[in-house]
C-alpha cells in the first residue's frame, strides 16, 4: 500500500500528450503498459532493486491518479509536472487519499 493522490483537473488533450511525453523522458520512468482502459507509468529511482516501484501514476477521466510507494510528498520528483501546470495556467485541486 502506498500514499494515494490524485491531481483533479481538465486537461486538453495537447496537454495530456506533453504530461506523458514529459514522464516517458523522466529519469526514473521505468515502464507503460494498460489496465483496464487506463494506461499507468511506473518510476523507479536507481536504488530501488524491490519489485514495486517507487511511484505510478495513471490518467483518469477527471485528472492524474498518483501512488506513492516511496513515502508521502507528492511532487518529490515530479517538480517539472507542477511546473508545467503552473506555467498552462491548470486549475488543479489535489485529493489527498489519507485524509
Amino acid at each position: 500500500m502506498g500514499f494515494e493522490y490524485k491531481i483533479i483537473a481538465q486537461f486538453t488533450e495537447k496537454q495530456i500528450t506533453e504530461i506523458q511525453e514529459a514522464l516517458e523522458a523522466h529519469a526514473g520512468f521505468g515502464k507503460k503498459y494498460e489496465f483496464d482502459t487506463k494506461v499507468f507509468y511506473n518510476f523507479r529511482l536507481t536504488n530501488n532493486k524491490g519489485k514495486i516501484p517507487n511511484m505510478s501514476i495513471s490518467f483518469e477521466n477527471d485528472g492524474i491518479y498518483i501512488c506513492r510507494y516511496d513515502g508521502s510528498f507528492l511532487w518529490k520528483n515530479f517538480e517539472e509536472l507542477k511546473e508545467y501546470m503552473e506555467h498552462e495556467n491548470i486549475n488543479y485541486t489535489v485529493l489527498d487519499y489519507q485524509e
